[in-house]
């Protein structure tokens, strides 16, 4: 492990200086520097402010709604396995069923907070995400912020922060769009959206329908989505009203066998999986500027999401939830020094139950949270940021399934600080270091199960990870860009799937990496673009003390090129390389680790307000899994085979 270690810092240090060279040698050239269109980031959880990429003292990577258009991907698991450090772990495709993935060694159980235009939206049960419930098509931008997030974010960004942020008001009466695209496996979409803006009033509206029949047999998907954001600017204030629905009907075929997966990896496996779920969540935000030096923002929420599943048996899922954030922000300029103070409060009460013929289990959470954070420019191009929260937590439980069984109350309170320093060394390029202490309280299903085959644990404690992570990245010209991040995570009490109790226990861990992103553009009609992670996530105590965590891959490549051979015309191939991924309940890193290339491509062309495209997921139709597990009721292995090949072809219209 140390000459493991000492090769990854010897990639570092020298990816460092190679790239301090090409900085040098572009100066000499007598060429101008391609200019790059500035790229920003939500400044803090409430997406009303953006700074600057170069301010932000993380590895922070922003896909606006070009790039997405670009991609080959139809969801948004297929899009983000395309960054640095995101693993998709679908098992069956087309991201239903909340599909899990990893995001800095954390795969087994989830460790980044997912946002909705600064909402919440992670699952009580499985602390995952809906995918399908925002679809493409309505996204503006999305932002993945890497490392220990909770000071301004909350609790259970101990890996970071995805953040997406849907498609604003145009700034005339009114615009659109439509689209509708087909493909094999009985996949088809057709989706709308209609904006504008007279006065004080603006809206968004959008909605979509897909359904998907599967590559494997009993697969089936379908889904509908409908979003609206009124808004009104009034002298007191902005006012966004906001209302998301999703309704999705998705099946999982199940495990297979070694022998049948040789046989037909198509086919079902012993027992069929039907989940269904219908979400409504509605929000008001508010946001005021007062005298260009204070500035208030506020949201409210109410979420009604209910699911039933079927499979070894029949469970119903409730879980509503409703609260609120308030955020405010002062600039001053203390000794002609830019100064940021940040702080608000946030109230949330989220209710879980789950029934089956097993019993009822429950898992019903009130948080009461402050936070504060400054940040102040020490130097110019130096600036200064430290925060902490506080988050208290009381959870009832209703466990039946623990040994002994247990109904009753849990406190957790737990602080989360964060301090950083960021120096912009050059026009739209900056250095960072960071250390941060960040926490994960047990979801629902960490803690209780409706199966009585699994056991439950109420006596779970917080995740608590405490990182260190250092960076430099640097986009002043467009032919040589991109960044390179180290952390280093202690995690006290990690959380995980124990297949020796059929339960989840707590153990303490290490998590660390290295990420390396690259991007250029040689000449007006090609892009390139490139990143490599390397993660190594074990277990320093408890029974796997030294042993690698699952689901994590050692190492993940992945590649694209985007080439304008004539005008309108666009055409995008891409790769992903995911090798020493360990199978789900392989703690004692007994088994042969799973390997799979993935190459996807896209061509578009462009007429006016028309876009027409083809799309091929699974160019080469590889056989491969993103899930790789063992089973240990069966003590044997088991197969998740994700698609082979499957495309799509259509077309968009904008007005």
């Amino acid at each position: 492990m140390k000459a493991v270690f000492s090769n990854q810092c010897s990639v570092f240090t020298s990816a460092v200086a190679l790239w301090a060279t090409s900085a040098v040698a572009q100066e000499g050239k007598t060429n101008a520097p391609v200019e790059l269109p500035p790229v920003v980031v939500t400044a803090t959880r409430l997406p009303e402010e953006t700074v600057a990429i170069e301010k932000i003292p993380a590895n922070v990577t922003v896909l606006s709604r070009e790039t997405i258009a670009q991609h080959p991907a139809f969801t948004l698991p297929e899009l983000l396995r395309q960054q640095a450090g995101f693993t998709s772990l679908d098992t069956v495709g087309f991201g239903g069923q909340g599909a899990p993935f990893s995001l800095r060694g954390y795969g087994d159980k989830a460790g980044t907070l997912i946002l909705l235009d600064g909402l919440r939206v992670n699952d009580a049960g499985s602390g995952f995400f809906l995918w399908n419930s925002v679809p493409l098509a309505a996204i503006e931008r999305i932002e993945i912020i890497r490392g220990g997030a909770s000071t301004i974010y909350g609790e259970g960004a101990a890996a970071g922060v995805i953040n997406i942020i849907t498609k604003a008001a145009a700034n005339h009466p009114f615009s659109g769009s439509v689209g509708a695209s087909g493909g094999n496996l009985g996949f088809y979409q057709g989706n709308f959206s209609l904006s504008g803006r007279t006065n004080a009033w603006s809206y968004v509206l959008s909605g979509s329908r897909n359904e998907w029949a599967g590559w494997r047999d009993g697969a089936n998907y379908r889904g509908w989505n409908l979003l609206a954001k009124p808004a009104v600017e009034t002298p007191a204030g902005r006012f966004t009203f906001g209302y998301q629905f999703h309704d999705e009907h998705s099946e999982n075929p199940d495990l297979l066998t070694p022998a049948q997966f040789a046989a037909n990896p198509r086919q079902r496996g012993a027992t069929q999986f039907l989940f269904q779920q219908e979400l409504h969540r509605g929000w008001v935000d508010y946001h005021k500027t007062f005298d260009e030096a204070w500035t208030v923002n506020a949201k409210a929420f109410a979420t009604k999401d209910n699911g039933f599943n079927t499979g070894f048996a029949d469970v119903t899922t409730t879980q509503p939830s409703y609260g609120g954030t308030l955020q405010v922000d002062w600039k001053t300029a203390p000794w002609q020094r830019a100064n940021t103070l940040t702080f608000g409060g946030e109230a949330v009460r989220q209710d879980f139950t789950q029934s089956s013929a097993f019993g009822t289990t429950v898992h019903n959470t009130s948080t009461l949270s402050f936070f504060a954070q400054d940040t102040l420019e020490l130097l110019p191009k130096l600036t200064l940021a430290a925060g902490v929260r506080f988050d208290h937590r009381s959870t009832f439980l209703t466990v039946p399934f623990a040994v002994p069984a247990f109904t009753g109350d849990k406190e957790n309170n737990v602080w989360s600080p964060k301090g950083s320093l960021n120096w912009e060394f050059a026009e739209k390029s900056s250095a960072w270091i960071s250390l941060s202490q960040a926490y994960r309280l047990p979801s629902a299903n960490d803690v209780v199960s409706a199966d009585a085959r699994f056991t439950s644990n109420a006596s779970l404690v917080p995740v608590n990870a405490r990182t260190v992570e250092f960076g430099v990245r640097s986009q002043r010209d467009a032919r040589l860009g991109g960044s390179l991040a180290y952390y280093h995570s202690w995690v006290d009490d990690d959380i995980f799937s124990d297949p020796a109790t059929f339960g989840n226990n707590n153990a303490d861990a290490i998590r660390r990496g290295v990420e390396l992103t690259l991007n250029s553009q040689p000449a007006e009609w090609a892009e390139l673009d490139f990143s490599a992670t390397w993660s190594d996530a074990h277990f320093t105590a408890g029974t796997y003390a030294g042993q690698q965590q699952v689901l994590v891959p050692d190492w993940q490549l992945t590649g694209g090129v985007n080439l304008r051979p004539a005008a309108g015309w666009l055409w995008r191939i891409e790769t992903v390389y995911v090798t020493g991924q360990r199978r789900f309940n392989d703690l004692p890193n007994a088994l042969s680790q799973n390997t799979y290339t993935v190459v996807n491509t896209k061509l578009s062309y462009q007429w006016k307000n028309l876009t027409i495209y083809a799309a091929v997921n699974n160019l080469f139709d590889r056989l491969y899994e993103q899930f790789p597990t063992f089973n240990t009721f069966a003590g044997a292995l088991r197969h998740n085979p994700a698609p082979g090949l499957n495309f799509q072809l259509g077309v968009t219209a904008t007005f």
